[in-house]
């Protein structure tokens, strides 16, 4: 798969407008292939990580945390001059999704809400919103147009100005902003549509990005209930918590990473918990008599992400030449559990 293709897939699912300004997303290290046949999948660009996904012959390796957040020379022998070492010894692209895949909304960040299945979402933290576009057409042959395929992927609304049923009609699509490219060459490419008499940014509906989900559970549950059910989604010795438990949980909010300072706005929004990772000692203080904070861990609520990304990235590439496996990488914490 051309990597240009490959990268501007990545990028429709984690859009680099949603980056945080101070975030180093996009490519890492530049590459000299100019296709991939093999594309590898993991958390961190770590050493041990990116040898293995070399080794099995990645032209491209795409991580969720950056090799950096500020650029730096190789001027000590450590872990980023290494990874810096094979990648260039290689030629290997290296890419990050951040921020930009955090905020990416219904995206593989949300995977822990998609699991305990919260419906009436919102946005804990919004940064942006992305606006649709709405582009009309002159004319569009419905006998052939019946049976054109968008490519799969796209959010497309099609509205038909009938005209009395008449065979050839104008019509208009709607779509998100980052999803028009894609549709605009699909249908300039469709011969029974005719030339476009227009395209706008539509100021409503938009659709809010950002940090973190709130939502409610399918149910209501004991918190005895809810427990046992993080346990058997969350593949961790321990959590930690700050805060006191409700006695029943309907509304849950939750942030990949290091969401710690999401937490004030997701017990203002009605949750009766918030899960997270990273929770540090002033914040654990501050939300304590908020409600109940779940520290998960970081690494395992966004290796799981990237995980499923891995499985996304698949699907999406199926029968261009491509194959995409995930590498796991260890988690930096441990836990000790004191003697009895």
């Amino acid at each position: 798969m051309n990597i240009t293709d490959l990268f501007a897939l990545v990028e429709r699912l984690a859009p680099p407008r949603m980056a945080a300004s101070w975030d180093r997303c996009g490519v890492q290290v530049a590459g000299a292939h100019g296709k991939a046949s093999r594309l590898a999948v993991a958390l961190d660009p770590l050493p041990a990580t990116l040898a293995q996904a070399l080794d099995w012959g990645a032209q491209a390796v795409l991580t969720h945390h950056p090799l950096g957040k500020t650029p730096r020379l190789p001027d000590r022998r450590d872990a980023h001059r290494e990874a810096l070492k094979l990648l260039l010894g290689r030629d290997a692209w290296l890419y990050a999704a951040h921020t930009s895949l955090d905020c990416a909304p219904g995206g593989p960040a949300a995977w822990l809400a998609d699991e305990l299945g919260l419906s009436e979402r919102a946005v804990v933290d919004p940064q942006g919103e992305t606006r649709r576009v709405m582009a009309f057409y002159k004319e569009v042959a419905m006998d052939g147009f019946d049976a054109f395929q968008l490519p799969e992927g796209l959010d497309v609304d099609r509205l038909h100005f009938d005209r009395d049923a008449l065979r050839h009609a104008p019509q208009a699509f709607s779509c998100p902003e980052p999803h028009w490219p894609a549709l605009r060459a699909a249908l300039q490419a469709c011969p029974d549509v005719s030339s476009m008499a227009g395209a706008v940014s539509l100021v409503e509906p938009s659709e809010p990005y950002g940090y973190g989900i709130v939502g409610r559970l399918p149910s209501p549950m004991g918190w005895d209930d809810f427990l046992a059910e993080l346990w058997r989604l969350l593949p961790r010795a321990f959590l930690s918590f700050a805060g006191e438990a409700a006695a029943r949980v309907e509304r849950v909010a939750y942030c990949t990473g290091s969401g710690a300072s999401c937490g004030a706005r997701a017990f203002a929004l009605g949750a009766d918990v918030f899960l997270t990772g990273d929770v540090p000692h002033h914040f654990a203080l501050d939300l304590a008599p908020l409600g109940l904070t779940v520290d998960c861990g970081h690494h395992v609520l966004e290796q799981e992400m990237m995980r499923r990304f891995a499985g996304r990235l698949a699907d999406e590439t199926r029968g261009q030449e491509l194959e995409v496996r995930f590498f796991e990488s260890p988690d930096p914490l441990r836990a000790a559990l004191r003697p009895s």
